[in-house]
């Protein structure tokens, strides 16, 4: 399938995908958790979102929230770089309290999640990013992911799929990788389904299981916190 970068509009892409990931406001979870009292998603030291170019391209002509990110080196951008879809611009913005919702990244709406596609490239649903689960309190409480947000992820990847075929494919080779490794560890998947459901996906066969969100596994430090006597007068 040819790409057709050009036709793809960046500010229908941001409305089809606007909802919050929960009804709670899960940056005040983490951010006690963060030295600098900042949410992980929102500090550039944990995770740098990269745009694709046409997005740049759009954020530049509508706001002054974005600006290219710096780093810290030369190699530290050489290596950031080399993990991102090629092309993508790694970015970095004003800060969470400046944060102009109409105008985060996809990168940003999308986080901690991936698009999951099978090895033919069927998009199954959303997968976490297990690289930040010591970090992201969302990953260990599912639960929380509204169905309105989930909808809204797949609407918007399949958008974006229609007009960038390489963005499809990169994502297959993505969930390809992270099949071999929850495999070779004797692991499965836990996939929000883009019908709804919840399921553990084997890595190796592909199986569905469907299961409570509530029964995904849970990861330090928010294990601990739910397990404190008054875990609310801590959250």
């Amino acid at each position: 399938m040819k790409s057709d970068s050009a036709a793809l509009d960046w500010a229908a892409l941001y409305q089809i995908f606007p909802a919050p990931i929960a009804a709670l406001d899960c940056g005040k979870k983490c951010g006690r958790y963060n030295a600098r009292g900042v949410p992980f998603c929102c500090d550039t030291r944990h995770l740098v979102p990269a745009a694709y170019p046409e997005e740049w391209a759009y954020l530049l002509g509508e706001t002054d929230l974005w600006h290219r990110w710096k780093g810290r080196s030369a190699e530290e951008r050489e290596a950031l770089t080399a993990q991102v879809e090629e092309g993508q611009v790694l970015l970095e913005c004003l800060g969470h309290q400046h944060c102009q919702r109409d105008y985060r990244s996809l990168a940003c709406r999308a986080f901690p999640f991936y698009p999951y596609l099978t090895e033919d490239g069927r998009f199954l649903g959303l997968a976490a990013l297990r690289g930040y689960s010591d970090r992201c309190w969302v990953i260990s409480n599912l639960e929380v992911v509204t169905d309105r947000y989930r909808t809204q992820f797949v609407n918007a990847f399949e958008y974006l799929f229609r007009h960038r075929a390489e963005t499809r494919e990169h994502f297959r080779v993505f969930a390809a990788s992270e099949r071999e490794h929850y495999q070779q560890r004797g692991r499965q998947i836990p996939l929000l389904h883009r019908n709804g459901s919840d399921n553990y996906l084997d890595p190796e066969s592909g199986r569905l299981t469907r299961v409570s969100r509530e029964d995904f596994p849970r990861f330090e430090p928010y294990v601990t916190m739910r397990e404190l006597p008054f875990p609310d007068e801590v959250e």
